[in-house]
C-alpha cells in the first residue's frame, strides 16, 4: 500500500504533518477544526504541565493535562476517540513547546 500509515490496528491513508506550537499563558490554538483528520498526537516537550481543551478556551487545571517531559495524548479511530474540532492549550508560564503530529 503506497503511502499507507498504520496507527493501532486500523490502517489510515494519510500524510502526517509535524509542527510545534508554543503554548502561552493564555489560551493558544493548537489545531484548527479539521473534518478530514484521521490521527492526532500531542506531546508536551516542555518542563511544565500543559492543559488542552476541545472546542473551548483552555484553562489551567481543566481539560486534559499533558505532564511535563513527554506527556502525550493520541487520537485515532483505533482508539475510538478521534475529535475533529479545534483544540486549545495553555501553560502556566508560557512559551512551552507542544509537538503536534496530525494526519
Amino acid at each position: 500500500m503506497g503511502g499507507a500509515v498504520f496507527f493501532g490496528s486500523v490502517p489510515n491513508i494519510c500524510s502526517p504533518v509535524h509542527t510545534v506550537v508554543t503554548a502561552a499563558n493564555a489560551t493558544t490554538r493548537v489545531v484548527d477544526a479539521n473534518e478530514n483528520r484521521v490521527y492526532l498526537l500531542l506531546v508536551n516537550d516542555s518542563d511544565e504541565a500543559i492543559y488542552i481543551k476541545f472546542g473551548a478556551a483552555a484553562a489551567l487545571n481543566e481539560g486534559i493535562r499533558l505532564n511535563a517531559s513527554g506527556g502525550s495524548f493520541e487520537m485515532s479511530p483505533a482508539n475510538a476517540n478521534l475529535y475533529t474540532g479545534f483544540i486549545n492549550a495553555i501553560s502556566t508560564s508560557g512559551n512551552k513547546k507542544l509537538l503536534v503530529t496530525q494526519g
